[in-house]
């Protein structure tokens, strides 16, 4: 495999997180999801990290957060790890332990799975994972399935990322109001020469409905305006679709999660990534909430988590632990 670091960060967590983390590892049926915020006071990171490490959860979760999961566990198993992948052969980028053949990156592999975001919620409604980390909180159907199971989803803001759009890297528009977004996907603007662009037909990719990346389209932008129904090569059933799409589509315009796009798509100009409403999706604008489609990214356990489950909930809100995520990449929660 080809090693391809990413330009704006250090791929692999901070020396100094590495140092501290091995130094401290050697010393109710139909309610709706419960959503609760960090808490103000947690056991000792310490504690929680022997807790997570005595009985390793294993640690689903959406497509775009599989990169913080494997960072976070390398991170608290003194596995070095970083960004690997092959552009000839591979549409994302993803980490991989330096020494796959030691015991720690097999432990590491095998607690985390890739399921993707609603099947990640059913993972955990199962009882196939035992936390999961995602790039949105449950949908009506999730929490319906856990309602059926007999308990209802804790969810908890771990991180911020942001909902961005995309185009080809040709397409000399680089801006686009919320308004003019919705008018794109509700049918109303049907010309790229509407919104400052060519004389030319829009095609509005979207992705499938179960995937994290619509449920947001919908939740953040489409609000109450109905989104027009697009036929089947217009719907893409993966995360890497509407980067290969609109790649060789100068007509396209499509959407994906900010660090997915940012970190896991391999340096290319074929695509872009435009501002909304003037202003451009980055770390920082994500931060300061002057991006005006910030997105949580939530950890999510049920009631009856295991130890191991809830010292990993808890822990990812620690000082610590926001230290661990903003190392992967991610942005931290204010």
């Amino acid at each position: 495999m080809v090693l391809h670091r990413r330009r704006r960060w250090r791929a692999v967590l901070p020396a100094a997180l590495w140092v501290a983390v091995a130094a401290a590892a050697c010393g109710g049926p139909g309610q709706e999801a419960v959503t609760t915020a960090p808490p103000a006071a947690t056991s000792a990171p310490a504690v929680l990290r022997a807790a997570i490490l005595a009985d390793l959860p294993v640690v689903d979760g959406s497509t775009s957060t599989l990169p913080m999961r494997m960072l976070v566990l390398c991170g608290l198993l003194v596995v070095p790890c970083d960004w690997v992948g092959d552009p000839t052969w591979s549409p994302e980028l993803h980490v991989w332990p330096l020494d796959p053949e030691s015991a720690g990156s097999a432990r590491l592999t095998e607690h985390v799975p890739n399921s993707g975001t609603h099947d990640a919620y059913m993972s955990l409604v199962d009882g196939t994972s035992d936390v999961i980390v995602v790039a949105r909180e449950p949908s009506d159907e999730e929490q319906a399935a856990a309602a059926a199971a007999g308990f209802s989803l804790e969810v908890r803001p771990v991180a911020l990322d942001a909902f961005v759009f995309l185009v080809n890297g040709t397409n000399p528009v680089k801006d686009l109001t919320l308004e003019q977004l919705r008018g794109i996907y509700s049918g109303q603007i049907a010309n790229w020469v509407q919104v400052g662009g060519r004389r030319l037909p829009i095609q509005p990719y979207q992705r499938d409905p179960t995937s994290g990346s619509q449920e947001l389209m919908l939740r953040l932008v489409m609000r109450d305006v109905p989104m027009v129904e697009a036929p089947d090569w217009l719907i893409l059933y993966a995360m890497t679709g509407p980067f290969t799409a609109l790649a060789t589509d100068a007509t396209g315009i499509g959407y994906s999660v900010y660090y997915y796009a940012e970190y896991m798509q391999p340096e290319s100009d074929a695509v872009a990534m435009i501002a909304v409403g003037g202003v451009l999706p980055t770390a920082e604008t994500i931060a300061s909430g002057e991006y005006p489609l910030v997105a949580g990214v939530y950890a999510v356990v049920r009631p009856d988590a295991s130890p191991s489950a809830r010292a990993y909930f808890d822990w990812l809100v620690t000082e610590e632990g926001q230290g661990a995520i903003a190392g992967t990449g991610y942005v931290p929660l204010p």
